[in-house]
């Protein structure tokens, strides 16, 4: 086979189109959005309206960092309080709390959970900290099932919990648990197959194909591993070792390559899969992820560079790595939306730009939205409306649209 088709992004499948079928246009159904890039076109966003700052309703949802995922008019995420932790449900325009189903969890480290639901249809999945995983019904939060998954296959929370969310693709559920994953029936949560216990990588499964079988990129502890999706089989991996195991990034499939980045200083690198062993194409620091992940548009790389307290955006080429910009927006978060940077800081500011190599070109810009706490958690966007929250819990809705 050559090279240049073994490894590509995976074809959507067709149990995956037909999920996607069944969710409207509008919705953010899962972690980095509906194609999971972090990457929305909707004609009803306005970022000069996003930039206005106008809230239309807050909420709180205990503490934690799970991103809002939304779909048929609803939100979810996740929050721990008073040593439990919750999944609440709120109407998507008006911040009702519609339910919340809860479960006695304590709050560990940076305190909360980390990864955001998937809503497949009438189910919503959740992890938590550390590794209960849950399937709800979405209309009333009732559980069809719900175990910690992590102790039945022996995988360590680590320093800071558990952080990879929910990966369904067909009637399979897979989660970043243990070295190099495991999978689940999404229906009942029988354990399918899992890679070695251990320390997680922090990082979100992503569907790839490779060598003509649909594979994932798993970000582990300290590799990337290239995982076979019906069986666990690692079939390629590269060590990537950073301060504190903290590979959180999700990989980011680069035609016949993965870029994988990580923060403490260690930076970046692009790798070709396609051979034998993987192959470092360019290697830098001008990518130091400490969490947010990196999204890829028309050949360029934009995300955010630095740890906590000091951060930049900034823009590679994603063919050679040369940095092309660097802006001053702190630490933060990005979307792209309608080919718009939607960058969250940690300080809660909403910074908006054009998504280009030729420069930021901010347009618009709104201060302290959601304050109170640091905001290390993803904006979502459905219906004209973005969601933000902070690790206190604090959630705003934003008015966006056109």
């Amino acid at each position: 086979m050559k090279a240049d088709q073994r490894v590509r992004p995976m074809p959507i499948a067709a149990a995956i189109l037909a999920a996607a079928a069944c969710t409207a246009s509008a919705d953010w159904a899962r972690f980095r959005g509906p194609n999971g890039n972090s990457i929305l076109e909707d004609k009803s966003f306005d970022p000069a309206v996003a930039g206005q700052g106008r809230v239309l309703w807050t909420a709180q949802a205990g503490k934690g960092y799970s991103a809002l995922s939304i779909a048929g008019g609803k939100t979810f995420t996740l929050g721990n309080d008073g040593g439990q932790d919750s999944v609440i449900c709120h109407d998507a325009a008006t911040g009702k709390e519609l339910w919340r189903h809860s479960y006695a969890a304590e709050p560990g480290s940076y305190p909360g959970p980390r990864a955001s639901p998937w809503i497949d249809g009438t189910r919503v999945y959740t992890v938590s900290y550390w590794g209960h995983v849950c399937c709800l019904d979405a209309a009333g939060g009732k559980p069809v099932w719900e175990k910690n998954v992590a102790k039945e296959i022996g995988a360590d929370a680590g320093r800071w919990g558990f952080a990879g969310s929910p990966l369904i693709a067909g009637t399979t559920l897979y989660l970043n648990l243990g070295q190099s994953g495991c999978a689940l029936d999404k229906n009942t949560g029988k354990l399918l197959w899992a890679g070695k216990g251990g320390t997680s990588g922090y990082a979100t499964p992503v569907p790839m194909q490779y060598r003509g079988r649909p594979h994932l990129a798993i970000f582990g502890a300290k590799f990337l591993y290239v995982v076979d999706a019906a069986n666990g089989k690692i079939a390629a991996e590269h060590p990537w070792e950073t301060s504190y195991d903290v590979n959180a990034a999700d990989p980011v499939l680069v035609g016949t390559k993965v870029f994988i980045s990580s923060g403490y200083g260690k930076g970046c690198a692009m790798l070709d899969i396609s051979g034998p062993k993987a192959k470092e194409v360019w290697r830098n620091e001008s990518i130091r992820n400490h969490f947010s992940s990196t999204i890829l548009l028309d050949g360029h790389l934009y995300a955010c560079d630095g740890n906590t307290g000091k951060g930049d955006l900034v823009c590679l080429d994603a063919a050679t790595g040369k940095e092309t910009w660097r802006e001053k927006t702190g630490f933060g978060s990005l979307v792209v939306i309608n080919r718009h940077i939607v960058y969250f800081n940690e300080k809660g500011d909403l910074i908006l730009g054009k998504a280009s190599p030729a420069g930021f070109g901010q347009v618009a810009r709104a201060d302290a939205i959601v304050t109170g706490g640091k905001a290390w958690t993803a904006p979502t966007f459905s219906d004209g409306r973005l969601y933000l929250r902070n690790d206190k819990g604090s959630i705003a809705c934003v008015a966006a649209r056109r």
